[in-house]
């Protein structure tokens, strides 16, 4: 009964870790982004961001992020990245519920700021 105990809690605390891995601004998304052999992440926005949405949509379902490279600058650590917000279950004028997307691009390097230069490899 005790072992049977211990593997929940511990099953458990594994949800809660990935649940909070999960979780993040778009800056850390982006960050995540560049710093990706395959140059994307995604994941759960919170904070800030998330709240202005949640507020402005009038959905509060959880709002996902994709991040993806579109290019790759010469400077060390800079690319052009595509995001996309996702808010589902947003109600319309129409009265169906339907997901809200906003999509965006910008320069970023890994140190958060933008290139010097935009020249390509």
């Amino acid at each position: 009964m005790k072992k049977k105990l211990l593997f929940l809690a511990c099953l458990s605390m594994l949800a809660s870790a990935a649940q909070a891995s999960d979780s993040n601004t778009v800056k850390t998304l982006m960050l995540m982004a560049l710093n990706s052999p395959d140059g994307a992440s995604k994941g759960i926005v919170e904070g800030a961001v998330a709240d202005k949405i949640h507020e402005t949509t009038g959905a509060y379902d959880p709002v996902r992020a994709e991040v993806s490279t579109l290019k790759r600058y010469k400077e060390e650590g800079c690319s052009r990245l595509a995001v996309k917000l996702i808010q589902p279950n947003t109600p319309t004028k129409e009265g169906p519920r339907t997901d809200f997307a906003l999509n965006y691009e910008l320069d970023m390097c890994k140190n958060g700021q933008p290139p010097s230069s935009t020249s390509t490899r």
